[in-house]
């Protein structure tokens, strides 16, 4: 990704920010102005946020995928193929067995 599309890419996540879309779970995508958005996020007025802050995308397919209750509430996140946060994950890679 060259230098004008990192930034166009930075710009629409904070665009994302701004109008409180949960954007852990949305893949942002820029190759030579091109826009690419995909994934889901936890409601539909969400979902219709997000299109409109995202308004000249060249592709945005975002799904309405209710996120846990104990995802949102401590704001860490888990990763949706094993369920730890990345900081637990992290921590269990650094323990040792008992000998």
């Amino acid at each position: 990704m060259n230098e004008r599309d990192e930034s166009l890419r930075g710009k629409l996540i904070e665009r994302l920010a701004a109008v409180n879309v949960d954007a852990r779970d949305l893949a942002v995508e820029v190759d030579g102005g091109k826009v690419l958005v995909r994934g889901a996020v936890p409601s539909e007025g969400q979902r219709q946020r997000a299109t409109e802050a995202l308004a000249g995308a060249h592709a945005i397919d975002i799904a309405v995928r209710p996120v846990a209750p104990t995802d949102s509430l401590d704001g860490r996140g888990r990763s949706p193929l094993t369920g730890t946060s990345a900081e637990s994950a992290h921590q269990s890679r650094h323990q040792t067995d008992p000998e």
